[in-house]
């Protein structure tokens, strides 16, 4: 009992000390170029404490929650999914056909049927490594890179032939307006009725109480159900999972589809919340930040939130210290990174110290 409470004090402890570490290194370096590390952190935090910052932040964050449980349902049982960037813009492609394709429908059901579409191309294009992986042995890390290139061509195409062609040849290559009916609500108007001073001009929606309300199912389904216990066991011993009854491929296979059907919503707050159309400049390589963000959260679909979150905040202290201090934005940048670096180096020590503390218990 002694040595678990040693262990959960541990798991705690990492994060914090790996945060700490790369602010250390980041501090280092921003004395390196003449800056005061504690008034560029102070900057920082004054920055992110407006109304604006906070909506900027909880914004940022959205995207990379849907991200980063998608990735890591994928790492709960060994699979790992390195497609999430293509299959978010798959599924950000097929969401923009049915909002702008399906007309006619109140908005709840349009949206409904949107981010069904969404999933479903997610689920779609992740299906051929899935395969791939369970009945020829290949390995997802190197198919579903492959699959991030093939999608983003794929759009591209499918996109010069859906674009609107009654734009000028002077704007950017996307699809026609979205209606009224395919545009998620923002969340201004009620959090401003209940106290936050929201800025009305915030892009801030319904995505992230999704995305939040996502996380936590996810969670409870891990943690609470069968086939979460078959996820759990598959990931601690596939050998004595197997021996149990356990079959270890489709419980990946199923983990994997669930997976891509969860990245296909990346993008969707993006989409429907802030632009109304997909272009050829939609945003990219926010399934690569929702693989920093899983392995921060060490694969924990609650965890998620808080790493998102922190992403989101040094994202947009970025913004502030490069709009009001000489340290170029890439400093943060490489924060980000020596968290990473941080986080995997602090969770491999803490595994090989387990692993002598449960030698201790066997002697």
């Amino acid at each position: 009992m002694r040595s678990r409470g040693r262990l959960l004090l541990l798991q705690a402890a990492a994060p914090i000390v790996a945060v700490f570490a790369g602010g250390v290194i980041a501090s280092a370096i921003i004395l390196a170029i003449h800056e005061n590390p504690l008034s560029v952190f102070g900057l920082m935090a004054t920055f992110n404490m407006q109304a604006g910052s906070v909506a900027s932040i909880l914004t940022s964050a959205t995207p990379l929650i849907f991200a980063g449980v998608a990735t890591a349902i994928g790492f709960q049982v060994n699979v790992f999914n390195i497609g999430i960037e293509g299959q978010y813009y798959i599924g950000a492609f097929a969401a923009s056909l049915a909002a702008f394709g399906l007309r006619g429908f109140p908005a709840p059901i349009h949206l409904v049927l949107i981010i069904t579409a969404a999933m479903l191309g997610g689920l779609l294009w992740v299906w051929l490594p899935a395969f791939l992986r369970r009945r020829r042995g290949a390995h997802e890390v190197i198919t579903t890179i492959m699959m991030n290139y093939i999608a983003f061509n794929v759009v591209l195409y499918l996109l010069g032939l859906v674009r609107d062609r009654n734009l000028g040849s002077t704007v950017r290559i996307r699809t026609p307006l979205f209606p009224p009916s395919a545009q998620m609500p923002h969340l201004a108007p009620l959090l401003n009725a209940l106290g936050a001073p929201i800025p009305g001009y915030s892009p801030l929606n319904w995505f992230l109480v999704i995305a939040l309300a996502l996380a936590i199912v996810v969670w409870f389904w891990l943690r609470r159900s069968r086939f979460g216990y078959e996820a759990r066991a598959t990931a601690l011993n596939p050998l004595a999972a197997e021996a149990a009854g356990i079959v270890v491929g489709r419980v990946q296979f199923v983990m994997f589809l669930v997976s891509g059907a969860v990245a296909g919503c990346v993008g969707l707050s993006d989409l429907l919340g802030r632009a109304g159309y997909f272009d050829i400049d939609f945003p990219k390589g926010l399934g690569f930040l929702g693989i920093s963000v899983a392995l921060l959260a060490r694969n924990d679909p609650l965890g998620v939130i808080p790493a998102a979150l922190l992403f989101g905040y040094l994202n947009r202290g970025a913004e502030g210290i490069q709009a009001f201090t000489n340290v170029p934005r890439e400093v943060i940048t490489i924060l980000e990174a020596l968290i990473i670096m941080a986080i995997v180096v602090a969770y491999e020590i803490m595994t090989r110290y387990v692993r002598v503390l449960r030698k201790q218990e066997v002697a």
